[in-house]
């Protein structure tokens, strides 16, 4: 326990380092946050998701995508310190049953996978430099979202974990479905 404790406290550390801050890549569209929301949700929660996470950090000026982007996704990484943290939290419970152990267990692991993909996301954002597994990294991570969201719908879909993972999924969508509108999708 004391060593995920120290590894949730040294990837929180590392997002704050890698997340301060917007960067703009050359050649992207320059959106106002309504025009980008739009163009990338599938409904009406995912784009009041994406208005909410952008104006959160956004004036009210037209920015480039991948200024959003790279904004959704320090959005994206903070979901998953917070998911991580909470499952650690969940699994403290000594009454918790085996079939939810497992399960948090199961996310927290997933999780490791998809905050490393979204860093990756992140970088590929910051240096306007999308590597050819950047499509690649965007499903990776939602795919192991998808996983921990499966194996807690089975297990207990009213568990605080399965809103997060929903909430997480819906982070990383529009943080992709940004970069991809943007030099990103190029």
């Amino acid at each position: 326990m004391k060593t995920l404790t120290y590894f949730l406290a040294l990837c929180l550390a590392t997002t704050t380092l890698l997340f301060t801050g917007g960067k703009s890549c050359p050649h992207d569209p320059v959106l106002t946050v309504a025009a980008a929301c739009h163009q990338v949700s599938g409904g009406q929660p995912m784009l009041e998701l994406c208005t909410k996470t952008l104006h959160a950090a956004a004036n009210d000026k037209a920015d480039a995508v991948s200024s959003y982007a790279y904004r959704g996704a320090a959005a994206a990484v903070q979901s998953c310190v917070d998911t991580e943290r909470a499952g650690s939290q969940l699994l403290r419970n000594p009454s918790l049953p085996k079939q939810l152990q497992a399960a948090y267990n199961h996310c927290i692991d997933r999780y490791g996978v998809a905050h490393k993909k979204i860093n990756a996301i992140g970088q590929a954002l910051y240096s306007c430099g999308f590597p050819k597994t950047f499509r690649q990294d965007c499903a990776d991570a939602a795919a192991a979202i998808d996983d921990c969201a499966r194996n807690l719908q089975a297990a207990d879909p009213s568990s605080p974990l399965y809103k997060l993972a929903l909430t997480g999924r819906e982070l990383t969508a529009v943080t992709c479905s940004l970069a991809l509108l943007g030099e990103a999708g190029h």
